[in-house]
């Protein structure tokens, strides 16, 4: 790749991140993430000449991972209740709702937490969040296929455990704290259904009281202050900079495109409530007459997500907790892309949580998420610290060139078909 092309992307998407993380934390549904998405169709504008549009959508952006304090303090009022039982006057009503609480907060969590369900989004406040969407035509006027690049455009809740403590304790910390309400929900369904009778209570009153104590990691594990939120230069500025930086290239170098196909830029909205821009990207395009956005097998969504560690370039081929495994030719090819950049990649299934590219794998549409980011907890993910001084350009420069050796890849991929 021509490297003076390469340095200057770099010095580009540089420019955006640090221009847009004055913006400050721009957390889901926010005011502003609202500004930073009018602020990005300008830029757009002005660096490409391209109108974009916002997509609106409702959200309610603590019904998620935002809602794990809550669920850690709905332990405690349920382990109260618990103790409460040991009076016997109190026993059996105070029994069942304990039980009925941990009953709650267990399918709550697997449903939102876990698997991003909507199904208790009435619960929580609501707000509005955008997608902002840009596209380039096929020079031809008629185009066969589609490439998206997207990011996202908001940013996380400090997680308290990693940005004041040891990061490498949180992981421990969250799953024993996670273990805890499992095995006191296990312990209230003893206490209703067997525990009237039980002589020997001592097991009944220590293990439950064991496991209160890792209820309180829950509980600080994020801060909803926007002012401790995170600023999102890693995560993911480098993203949507990278998507913008590759939007604008095309649009500059027509002749690199064959003239029959159709670029997009997508800036999803509220990715960390729980993927609600890029579902609503899907609801809004997907399988409706007269849109051609997002058709299986003629649609190929490049998702960008955290490029600035260097040494850690890898394929995201799908993400655990929402059971999706990425298409095999693009992960491939996306390897191989990285490979040519003289990178050392790998490939790794996202632990925890979800990535943009988990509700078009859904709908059967071509997709995976480039990232190049530490996998391991550190003091800058989704924290204050996650600041554009702590990286440096070359690896963004690195990013974009491997998006252009991606993309002639899934070109000639049509080629071949």
């Amino acid at each position: 790749m021509d490297m003076v092309r390469k340095e200057k992307a770099g010095k580009s998407v540089m420019a955006f991140v640090r221009k847009f993380e004055k913006h400050g934390p721009r957390l889901p549904g926010s005011e502003e993430e609202q500004k930073a998405a009018d602020a990005l169709v300008k830029e757009i504008k002005l660096q490409t000449g391209a109108d974009a549009k916002k997509e609106e959508f409702v959200i309610h952006p603590n019904s998620g991972v935002g809602a794990i304090p809550y669920l850690g303090y709905l332990s405690y009022v349920a382990l109260a209740f618990y103790f409460l039982t040991f009076v016997e006057a109190l026993d059996a009503a105070f029994g069942i709702i304990a039980l009925v609480l941990m009953t709650c907060m267990w399918v709550f969590a697997v449903s939102h937490v876990f698997r991003y369900r909507t199904w208790f989004d009435f619960l929580f406040k609501k707000s509005k969040s955008n997608n902002v969407v840009a596209e380039l035509p096929a020079r031809s006027g008629r185009h066969e296929y589609t490439i998206i690049y997207s990011g996202h455009i908001d940013t996380s809740w400090n997680w308290n455990l990693a940005a004041y403590g040891n990061p490498a304790k949180m992981i421990p910390l969250i799953a024993a704290g996670i273990v805890s309400t499992l095995t006191f929900a296990v312990f209230t369904y003893i206490k209703v259904f067997a525990g009237f009778h039980l002589e020997d209570y001592s097991i009944m009153v220590i293990a439950p009281a064991i496991c209160g104590v890792f209820f309180f990691p829950l509980c600080i594990f994020l801060s909803h202050k926007k002012e401790k939120a995170s600023p999102g230069a890693m995560d993911n500025l480098t993203g949507i900079g990278l998507a913008l930086e590759t939007f604008k290239y095309y649009k500059e170098n027509p002749s690199a495109l064959p003239d029959n196909v159709r670029i997009v830029f997508a800036g999803m909205g509220s990715e960390e409530a729980g993927l609600r821009g890029s579902f609503a990207y899907v609801k809004e395009h997907f399988g409706k007459e007269g849109d051609d956005m997002l058709i299986p097998e003629k649609t190929y969504v490049v998702n960008i997500d955290s490029i600035a560690d260097e040494g850690f370039f890898e394929v995201v081929q799908g993400d655990i907790w929402q059971t999706t495994r990425f298409d095999k030719e693009m992960c491939d090819m996306a390897f191989d892309a990285m490979t040519e950049a003289g990178l050392s990649p790998k490939r790794i299934y996202n632990p925890i949580g979800g990535c943009d590219s988990t509700p078009f794998h859904k709908k059967g549409i071509k997709t995976v998420t480039l990232a190049a980011q530490n996998p391991v907890a550190t003091k800058y993910y989704h924290t204050f610290n996650d600041v554009s001084a702590r990286f440096d350009e070359s690896v963004v420069a690195d990013g974009f060139e491997v998006i252009l050796r991606f993309t002639d890849k899934i070109i000639a991929s049509r080629k071949g078909a």
